[in-house]
Protein backbone atom coordinates (compact mmCIF):
# COMPACT_ATOMS: atom_id res chain seq x y z
CA UNK A 1 0.00 0.00 0.00
CA UNK A 2 2.60 2.35 0.67
CA UNK A 3 4.35 1.94 -2.13
CA UNK A 4 1.68 1.75 -5.09
CA UNK A 5 -0.18 4.86 -6.63
CA UNK A 6 -3.44 6.72 -5.69
CA UNK A 7 -5.18 3.99 -7.71
CA UNK A 8 -3.70 1.29 -6.21
CA UNK A 9 -4.83 2.64 -2.97
CA UNK A 10 -8.34 3.28 -3.47
CA UNK A 11 -8.44 -0.42 -5.09
CA UNK A 12 -7.42 -1.66 -2.36
CA UNK A 13 -9.66 0.38 -0.10
CA UNK A 14 -12.37 -0.56 -1.96
CA UNK A 15 -11.59 -4.29 -2.37
CA UNK A 16 -11.34 -4.64 1.53
CA UNK A 17 -13.45 -1.76 3.25
CA UNK A 18 -16.28 -0.87 1.09
CA UNK A 19 -18.74 -3.13 3.46
CA UNK A 20 -17.66 -0.91 6.68
CA UNK A 21 -17.73 2.25 4.34
CA UNK A 22 -20.94 2.23 2.59
CA UNK A 23 -22.82 0.97 6.21
CA UNK A 24 -21.06 4.12 7.70
CA UNK A 25 -22.02 6.12 4.54
CA UNK A 26 -25.52 5.00 4.96
CA UNK A 27 -25.84 5.77 8.33
CA UNK A 28 -25.03 9.16 7.77
CA UNK A 29 -27.15 9.54 5.48
CA UNK A 30 -29.78 8.67 7.42
CA UNK A 31 -28.69 11.05 9.95
CA UNK A 32 -28.26 14.00 8.16
CA UNK A 33 -32.12 13.38 6.25
CA UNK A 34 -33.89 13.05 9.51
CA UNK A 35 -31.96 15.90 11.22
CA UNK A 36 -32.70 18.04 7.97
CA UNK A 37 -36.52 17.12 8.38
CA UNK A 38 -36.64 17.65 12.51
CA UNK A 39 -34.48 21.46 11.00
CA UNK A 40 -37.29 22.52 8.54
CA UNK A 41 -40.39 20.37 10.30
CA UNK A 42 -42.98 22.89 10.79
CA UNK A 43 -45.86 23.09 13.09
CA UNK A 44 -49.02 21.97 12.18
CA UNK A 45 -51.78 24.84 11.90
CA UNK A 46 -54.84 22.52 10.92
CA UNK A 47 -55.42 19.16 9.59
CA UNK A 48 -58.61 17.84 8.16
CA UNK A 49 -59.54 14.80 6.25
CA UNK A 50 -62.45 14.53 3.62
CA UNK A 51 -63.47 11.01 3.36
CA UNK A 52 -64.84 10.01 0.07
CA UNK A 53 -65.16 13.07 -1.51
CA UNK A 54 -64.89 12.21 -5.00
CA UNK A 55 -63.44 16.03 -6.36
CA UNK A 56 -60.76 16.61 -9.11
CA UNK A 57 -59.98 19.78 -6.69
CA UNK A 58 -56.28 19.43 -5.68
CA UNK A 59 -55.62 18.66 -1.97
CA UNK A 60 -52.98 21.86 -2.31
CA UNK A 61 -55.53 24.01 -3.98
CA UNK A 62 -57.66 23.51 -1.09
CA UNK A 63 -54.86 24.05 1.58
CA UNK A 64 -53.85 27.43 0.15
CA UNK A 65 -57.14 28.36 -0.60
CA UNK A 66 -57.96 27.87 3.11
CA UNK A 67 -54.55 29.22 4.56
CA UNK A 68 -55.08 32.30 3.15
CA UNK A 69 -59.03 32.26 4.32
CA UNK A 70 -57.63 31.40 7.65
CA UNK A 71 -54.48 33.69 7.55
CA UNK A 72 -52.24 31.02 7.83
CA UNK A 73 -48.81 31.55 7.09
CA UNK A 74 -47.56 28.67 5.14
CA UNK A 75 -44.17 29.09 5.88
CA UNK A 76 -44.04 28.73 9.15
CA UNK A 77 -47.04 26.46 9.60
CA UNK A 78 -48.59 23.24 7.68
CA UNK A 79 -52.01 23.26 6.52
CA UNK A 80 -52.85 20.03 5.23
CA UNK A 81 -56.55 18.59 4.13
CA UNK A 82 -56.49 15.03 2.75
CA UNK A 83 -59.04 14.49 -0.16
CA UNK A 84 -58.38 11.58 -1.36
CA UNK A 85 -59.02 8.74 1.62
CA UNK A 86 -61.99 6.10 1.12
CA UNK A 87 -64.31 4.49 3.30
CA UNK A 88 -67.15 3.33 1.69
CA UNK A 89 -66.30 3.86 -2.00
CA UNK A 90 -63.14 1.69 -1.87
CA UNK A 91 -62.18 -0.19 -5.00
CA UNK A 92 -61.03 -2.98 -2.38
CA UNK A 93 -60.95 -3.70 1.42
CA UNK A 94 -57.09 -2.68 1.52
CA UNK A 95 -57.74 0.88 0.66
CA UNK A 96 -60.41 1.06 2.99
CA UNK A 97 -58.84 -0.71 5.98
CA UNK A 98 -55.25 1.70 4.99
CA UNK A 99 -57.96 4.80 5.36
CA UNK A 100 -59.09 3.37 7.87
CA UNK A 101 -55.78 3.20 9.40
CA UNK A 102 -54.59 6.69 9.03
CA UNK A 103 -57.95 8.07 10.28
CA UNK A 104 -57.07 6.32 13.50
CA UNK A 105 -53.72 6.92 13.72
CA UNK A 106 -54.63 10.76 13.40
CA UNK A 107 -57.20 10.62 15.85
CA UNK A 108 -54.99 8.99 18.46
CA UNK A 109 -52.42 11.35 17.91
CA UNK A 110 -54.58 14.52 18.41
CA UNK A 111 -53.25 15.73 14.54
CA UNK A 112 -56.60 15.25 13.25
CA UNK A 113 -59.10 18.52 13.31
CA UNK A 114 -61.78 18.10 11.16
CA UNK A 115 -63.24 15.01 9.26
CA UNK A 116 -65.75 14.91 7.11
CA UNK A 117 -67.73 11.32 5.97
CA UNK A 118 -70.76 9.96 4.49
CA UNK A 119 -73.66 10.06 6.86
CA UNK A 120 -73.87 6.74 7.77
CA UNK A 121 -69.98 7.10 8.69
CA UNK A 122 -70.51 9.88 10.53
CA UNK A 123 -73.41 8.25 12.42
CA UNK A 124 -71.09 5.85 13.58
CA UNK A 125 -68.48 7.99 15.03
CA UNK A 126 -70.75 10.28 16.42
CA UNK A 127 -72.12 7.32 18.39
CA UNK A 128 -68.75 7.09 19.65
CA UNK A 129 -68.19 10.27 21.01
CA UNK A 130 -65.56 11.50 18.56
CA UNK A 131 -66.80 14.90 17.28
CA UNK A 132 -67.53 17.87 19.79
CA UNK A 133 -70.89 19.57 20.64
CA UNK A 134 -69.86 22.46 18.16
CA UNK A 135 -72.71 24.72 20.85
CA UNK A 136 -69.15 24.55 22.51
CA UNK A 137 -67.79 26.21 19.65
CA UNK A 138 -70.48 28.49 17.82
CA UNK A 139 -73.01 31.05 19.30
CA UNK A 140 -76.26 30.18 18.40
CA UNK A 141 -76.43 32.64 15.20
CA UNK A 142 -73.72 31.36 13.80
CA UNK A 143 -75.31 28.10 13.66
CA UNK A 144 -78.02 29.25 12.14
CA UNK A 145 -75.78 30.51 9.03
CA UNK A 146 -75.60 26.55 8.19
CA UNK A 147 -78.61 25.03 6.34
CA UNK A 148 -78.80 22.06 7.70
CA UNK A 149 -77.30 20.78 11.26
CA UNK A 150 -76.60 17.04 12.41
CA UNK A 151 -78.00 16.33 15.34
CA UNK A 152 -77.87 13.51 17.87
CA UNK A 153 -80.54 12.31 20.34
CA UNK A 154 -79.53 13.87 23.01
CA UNK A 155 -79.66 17.25 21.41
CA UNK A 156 -76.01 17.43 20.71
CA UNK A 157 -74.76 19.63 17.71
CA UNK A 158 -72.13 17.13 16.51
CA UNK A 159 -71.74 18.36 12.90
CA UNK A 160 -73.22 20.29 9.72
CA UNK A 161 -74.07 18.68 5.95
CA UNK A 162 -72.94 19.30 3.08
CA UNK A 163 -76.19 20.86 1.80
CA UNK A 164 -75.59 24.37 1.23
CA UNK A 165 -72.24 24.42 1.96
CA UNK A 166 -70.82 27.25 -1.29
CA UNK A 167 -67.10 25.45 -1.56
CA UNK A 168 -68.33 21.71 -1.42
CA UNK A 169 -70.75 22.96 -4.19
CA UNK A 170 -67.75 24.99 -6.14
CA UNK A 171 -65.39 22.14 -6.24
CA UNK A 172 -68.34 19.50 -6.40
CA UNK A 173 -67.69 17.08 -3.72
CA UNK A 174 -69.81 15.03 -2.67
CA UNK A 175 -72.52 15.20 -5.40
CA UNK A 176 -75.37 13.75 -4.87
CA UNK A 177 -74.46 12.32 -1.33
CA UNK A 178 -75.35 13.39 1.89
CA UNK A 179 -72.17 13.70 4.17
CA UNK A 180 -71.34 15.51 7.74
CA UNK A 181 -68.30 17.48 8.99
CA UNK A 182 -67.59 17.73 12.57
CA UNK A 183 -64.36 18.78 14.78
CA UNK A 184 -62.80 15.81 16.63
CA UNK A 185 -63.42 15.89 20.30
CA UNK A 186 -59.21 16.38 20.73
CA UNK A 187 -58.67 18.40 17.79
CA UNK A 188 -56.03 21.11 19.23
CA UNK A 189 -56.78 23.33 17.28
CA UNK A 190 -60.36 24.21 18.00
CA UNK A 191 -60.83 27.90 16.65
CA UNK A 192 -59.21 26.84 12.88
CA UNK A 193 -61.85 24.04 13.02
CA UNK A 194 -64.23 26.76 12.79
CA UNK A 195 -62.68 28.87 10.64
CA UNK A 196 -62.20 25.35 8.01
CA UNK A 197 -66.36 24.85 8.53
CA UNK A 198 -67.10 28.59 8.02
CA UNK A 199 -64.68 28.41 5.09
CA UNK A 200 -66.77 25.38 3.44
CA UNK A 201 -69.77 27.43 3.89
CA UNK A 202 -69.39 30.99 2.41
CA UNK A 203 -66.87 29.18 -0.34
Amino acid sequence: MKQGNWRKKLEYFWMYYKIPFLAVLGVCIVIAYFGYAKITEKESAFNAILLDIHTNTQEEVLEEEFADYAGINTKEYDVLISTSLLFSDASSGNYAMTSLARLYTQIGTEELDVCMMLEDDFTEYAGADAFMDLRDVFTEEELARFPKLYEDDDGRVLGVYNEGLEKLQEIEGYSGEVSVAGILYNSNHVDTAKEFLEYLLEG
